[in-house]
């Protein structure tokens, strides 16, 4: 479409890239660089004329390695192995990101160096360079595993943290995932609300790779844990309510989960099931202690309080007593009123953050944020 002053209007190409007097720039751009821009004058108007150039074969951009930063760096215990001294080593090669971030990163680079290290869903650990080696054309590293007294002497978490969690959208729930492992969540519990769209079970976030992948980078940052959380789906709120908090259970947290599965797949739209376990609860055993359970419903409203409110009210408990929070958090739509009903219950007190409206993401993070600060600074 041509316009008098050499106007040319196109929706695939911006304002800015015209001249001041209304022909196109001939300076190179990347919006232009597949095609080249002819000017004819006449005495009347100036016509811009944009010509195609053939297209050549597209070149494959080289592979790049995008190293992340990272406070600790994980390793499997199936990367593990002993050498003749019976050491614990790991070899690393050139082509794995976590050598790139030894030597870019951390500067890593001599014999004798150390760095924290994670043993996922294991332990802590120090990691120490033995030797950088070349072998078939690639370089790699020969790490030797150590243990630390202070990691040892690391206790158990006296309050820890799990989630009720409305499904959200999937691109939500995988920016969320590494979240739940930096802010050492112990089990994550996604459920269908009424205002979920049911689709959202289908996605590939919920997949055990995907699930693996971002909690190990939640662990790589939060530098204190090395457990993944706990997930699992399921579709109804009140059969996972009931098996989760039920009175009169006096079995120990092993036996009362591996119930849930037994309890709830039996109902009709129920559909309970493990998506990963980190192995956590398997060293307690079927007689460990029982947590007291401290249940907040983020759901604001004139009878919310604040999280630091909530968990005041409970100091004294939580100060003498093993500890878990158990939070509930909706869709980005809110509960409707069936399910405040059902909370309510279950004794469970409405929290809030004020009167502003979150997303699912930014106000799980704020009530979580609110939540490990008052455990980490108010205990």
């Amino acid at each position: 479409m041509k316009r008098n002053c050499g106007e040319f209007f196109s929706p695939f190409y911006p304002k800015q890239l015209r001249s001041q007097n209304g022909m196109w720039s001939s300076s190179s751009s990347s919006l232009l660089s597949s095609a080249t821009t002819t000017t004819t004058r006449t005495k009347s108007k100036t016509t811009s004329v944009l010509v195609p150039q053939k297209r050549g074969r597209r070149r494959r951009r080289p592979f790049v390695h995008v190293v992340e930063n990272k406070n600790r760096i994980a390793f499997t215990k199936l990367e593990l192995s002993e050498n003749e001294s019976s050491t614990v080593v790991v070899r690393l090669r050139q082509s794995d990101e976590r050598f790139e971030h030894l030597r870019q990163v951390l500067k890593k680079t001599n014999k004798g160096d150390e760095f924290k290290a994670t043993i996922l869903n294991e332990r802590l650990a120090t990691g120490r360079i033995l030797s950088y080696d070349d072998d078939d054309d690639e370089r790699s590293v020969l790490i030797e595993i150590l243990s630390t007294k202070e990691e040892e002497a690391k206790e158990e978490k006296m309050v820890t943290v799990s989630l009720i969690l409305a499904m959200p959208r999937p691109k939500v729930l995988r920016r969320l995932l590494s979240v739940f492992a930096q802010f050492g969540v112990e089990n994550v519990h996604m459920f269908s609300a009424e205002k979920t769209e049911r689709c959202y079970f289908q996605s590939e976030v919920l997949t055990e790779d995907v699930l693996v992948r971002e909690f190990t980078r939640g662990v790589e940052q939060n530098a204190l844990d090395f457990k993944f959380p706990n997930a699992s789906k399921c579709r109804n709120l009140n059969a996972v309510l009931e098996a989760l908090l039920s009175s009169g259970d006096e079995e120990g947290r092993k036996g009362r989960e591996e119930n849930i599965a037994k309890r709830v797949n039996g109902r009709k739209g129920a559909n309970f099931e493990w998506l990963l376990r980190s192995m956590r609860d398997e060293e307690e055993g079927e007689g460990g202690e029982e947590r007291r359970r401290i249940n907040l419903l983020a759901h604001p409203s004139s009878a919310s309080v604040s999280v630091t409110e909530a968990l005041a009210q409970e100091k004294s408990a939580i100060s003498t007593n093993r500890v878990e929070i158990l939070l509930a958090v909706g869709p980005e739509g809110g509960w409707s009123e069936e399910e405040v009903r059902t909370f309510e219950t279950f004794d469970f007190v409405n929290v809030g953050l004020g009167n502003r409206v979150f997303t699912t993401d930014v106000a799980t993070i704020a009530l979580l944020s609110s939540i490990n600060e008052y455990v980490e600074y108010s205990l």
